[in-house]
């Protein structure tokens, strides 16, 4: 797959809470490379088949033009 489908989730510090500081918002991003099955449905964890070095030379090469307008 040339451009795998993503989804991505924005962890934020609980907004009906104090203020809480050992809290920090991080970003995942998830690549769509296979269906969600029994395992991921029935304990909430995603099995990624990628081995990391992979990933990260594929994040490596990977090219990002930040001119770029997103599509509407």
């Amino acid at each position: 797959m040339d451009k795998p489908a993503y989804n991505y989730i924005i962890h934020t510090s609980p907004f009906d809470t104090q203020t809480l500081p050992h809290f920090h918002w991080h970003i995942e991003v998830i690549p769509r490379l296979t269906r969600v099955a029994g395992f991921e449905w029935g304990t909430g964890f995603y099995i990624n088949p990628v081995p990391p070095e992979q990933a990260a030379g594929y994040l490596h090469d990977t090219e990002v033009d930040l001119t770029a307008q997103p599509k509407k």
